[in-house]
């Protein structure tokens, strides 16, 4: 029966902790999930812009994946539940040092892979609004 008690208190005293790692893993796999789906989206859209399709349906399409699907918000809610879980991990699990290590810097990772498309979004958009205007200019005169 000791045994038992004993198997039960350490299971009640780490699945707490195993769980918030899983949840961690699980909302890693669907950050970089949809940054690499953003990735794939821009890199197709500055394809169709070299080949010079119509660069009002490519922001268009922009547009709707990246506005009016709430990509902005819905990453940064990632990203921040992203370092609550990490947060949790690091106060519940003290004895594990380097698992911490580990998660903190998967965490940066993933906050700098964001960054890092966040602009290559803004500049898409801006490159995608700039060649019309100048095709505009050119025109006029």
């Amino acid at each position: 029966m000791d045994t038992l008690e004993s198997k039960w208190k350490t299971i009640v005293c780490y699945a707490p902790i195993r769980l918030s790692r899983l949840q961690y893993e699980r909302l890693e796999n669907v950050i970089v999930k949809e940054l690499k789906q953003a990735e794939d989206e821009l890199n197709d859209e500055l394809r169709q812009l070299e080949r010079q399709r119509d660069t009002t349906e490519i922001l268009r399409r922009h547009n709707e994946h990246f506005q009016i699907n709430n990509f902005h918000p819905t990453m940064e809610t990632y990203i921040k539940n992203l370092h609550s879980f990490a947060n949790d991990i690091r106060s519940k699990d003290t004895d594990a040092t380097h698992e911490n290590d580990q998660i903190d810097q998967r965490t940066m990772k993933l906050n700098d892979y964001w960054t890092r498309m966040q602009v290559k979004i803004d500049n898409v958009k801006r490159k995608l609004q700039t060649i019309p205007r100048k095709w505009q200019e050119f025109e006029e005169k």
